[in-house]
């Protein structure tokens, strides 16, 4: 099954790293599994427009996302900005 980690588990830590510049955040988060896609539809639009990729019309990218298995995961942060571990934010 998969994503049976975050059904077990929604704890998670999500890395923002920069590698040219030895800067990143850690930030203690909740993953939350949707698997409904044609609710989440809006959304995987929106990122394949913000990575300049092309939009196939709402049916064709639902039989698409359906077939690959494709899942939206939520991730959603446990605690405000002071809770979070930075490195090379000075």
């Amino acid at each position: 099954m998969k994503y049976a980690i975050f059904r077990q588990d929604a704890r998670a830590q999500l890395l923002v790293d920069d590698s040219t510049g030895f800067r990143a955040v850690l930030v203690p988060a909740t993953v939350e599994i949707r698997e409904d896609i044609a609710a989440e539809l809006p959304r995987f639009r929106a990122i394949r427009e913000k990575h300049g990729m092309a939009v196939p019309e709402d049916e064709e990218h639902l039989r698409a996302l359906e077939a690959e298995g494709r899942v939206l995961l939520a991730i959603t942060p446990d605690q405000p900005l002071a809770g979070w571990t930075c490195w090379g934010l000075d």
